[in-house]
């Protein structure tokens, strides 16, 4: 029985201590910089971009390959008496005699074997920079590969902002859905207190209750928002749905300085990721237009291999080599150089108006984005006035349905204004944070280290 209870004992604090580890974790202050760092380590969004940008390197690795020679091991054998290949194989095996001369011996020889071992290597001299401008265009696939995955970070810095204030948001909405419940309860009390001492009508009560019921439903649909925002972030963040996520920060007007459009505008084309991939794919462009044309110029190459020919594994026959230089000029190919000269063109004038459009709704994106800051910026202070005068006029309306001088309508009305004034500065303050890394976002100087990031 003893050792049973020390069992007991044991398994009992063996629970409490990871109970109080799970709580002690979702009690933890988490800050937007943390939830950042954690996204940029385990976003699976972004783990999806380590193989692309790997095998872009990895073909510019086998594009510079293109400047050395290549060389083959060959290793075959062949037999048959095909008088030409019996004559020929002789003479490469160092076996040919006056005997091979005989009519009989050319018409109809005797079957032989051929062991032949061959090293061969070739490799180009001259190709008016073909291979050099393969190479700057598989340096450029990497630097649009890495653009992308900066862009990505951008867009993920983007996301976890947002879901990280929608937490502090839904928690505000489930907080407020709580205080009236809380307050609508206390009503109930109130007008079954006043209609059992005949001080209020039945109607009353059952208004209260009605509007119990609504606030009720308020505080599950809330909490289900809340459940579910913080799912959300989990995933950007690389962890469990269900994983305890940490108290994130309240949403508390802040004051942020911003810089005007034009020195916003400046920045972008230096610091937005997405508008230096699509410069790379410009200079990608051109130097398409510049290697189609090359097609037109010959190569020069080089080429030499050295075999050995013998009769069996155990005999030895003769060894040769041979080494030479080609040129090779495309004279003519049905017209296709040209037709891929005009196609290339036609992608690099593409590229360009892509460019120009590109800056015009930048521009435009850093414009919607400082507006859309003004006016949150302006809708949260009209919002902390309306959510003060809410709640004075609530408590000025609760002394007065005391007193009698006031109907359980006039109390239900006021704590609703409560709440939707109390949601509404939530909503602006979430917006006006939002809108602000919105402004970083589009200029491109959104960033681990940005002031929307650390507030």
């Amino acid at each position: 029985m003893k050792i049973k209870h020390v069992r007991f004992r044991g398994a009992l604090l063996a629970f409490l201590l990871v109970f109080c580890a799970s709580v002690s974790r979702a009690a933890e202050q988490l800050t937007l910089a943390q939830a950042a760092a954690r996204a940029l380590e385990h976003n699976p969004e972004l783990a999806i971009d380590a193989p692309a940008r790997d095998a872009a390197r990895e073909d510019a690795a086998a594009v510079r390959a293109g400047y050395l020679p290549r060389i083959d091991f060959e290793q075959s054998y062949a037999g048959g008496n095909n008088p030409v290949y019996v004559f020929g194989t002789l003479l490469t095996q160092r076996r040919f005699t006056a005997s091979n001369f005989g009519l009989a011996s050319l018409n109809d020889p005797g079957a032989i074997d051929n062991l032949q071992t061959r090293i061969a290597a070739q490799g180009t001299i001259w190709d008016f920079g073909r291979t050099s401008r393969r190479v700057e265009g598989a340096r450029l696939g990497v630097e649009i590969t890495d653009r992308s995955h900066e862009d990505h970070v951008r867009q993920v810095l983007l996301a976890t902002l947002d879901a990280y204030y929608a937490v502090s948001l839904t928690r505000e909405g489930w907080s407020a859905a709580r205080t009236s419940l809380e307050s609508a309860e206390s009503i109930v009390r109130q007008a079954e207190a006043r209609v059992g001492s005949g001080m209020a009508v039945e109607a009353d009560l059952l208004r209260g209750r009605v509007y119990l019921a609504s606030a009720r439903q308020r505080e599950i649909e809330t909490k289900g928002q809340l459940e579910m925002a913080r799912s959300r972030l989990n995933r950007l963040m690389g962890e469990a749905l269900e994983a305890p996520v940490g108290e994130t920060a309240d949403l508390v007007p802040a004051t942020l300085a911003v810089p005007t459009e034009e020195a916003l505008r400046a920045e972008q084309a230096r610091r937005r990721p997405d508008y230096q991939r699509l410069a790379a794919e410009l200079r990608q462009a051109e130097l398409e237009v510049r290697s189609s044309g090359a097609e037109y110029l010959p190569s020069v190459g080089g080429y030499t291999s050295w075999e050995m020919d013998n009769p069996s594994l155990g005999s030895y026959g003769g060894n040769n080599w041979i080494a030479g230089i080609s040129l090779r000029w495309n004279l003519f190919a049905g017209g296709g150089d040209a037709a891929r000269i005009r196609a290339a063109r036609s992608r690099l004038e593409a590229k360009r108006r892509q460019m120009s459009a590109m800056e015009s709704a930048m521009a435009l994106e850093v414009h919607n984005a400082v507006v859309q800051f003004r006016s949150a910026g302006q809708q949260v202070e009209a919002a902390r006035a309306a959510e003060a005068q809410s709640e004075e006029g609530l408590r000025i309306l609760k002394n007065r349905y005391e007193a009698g001088l006031a109907t359980m309508t006039d109390v239900l009305s006021a704590e609703s204004q409560r709440a939707g004034a109390r949601a509404m500065l939530s909503e602006t303050i979430y917006r006006h944070r939002l809108s602000y890394a919105q402004i970083e976002y589009a200029s491109g100087i959104l960033s681990v280290t940005s002031t929307a990031m650390n507030p």
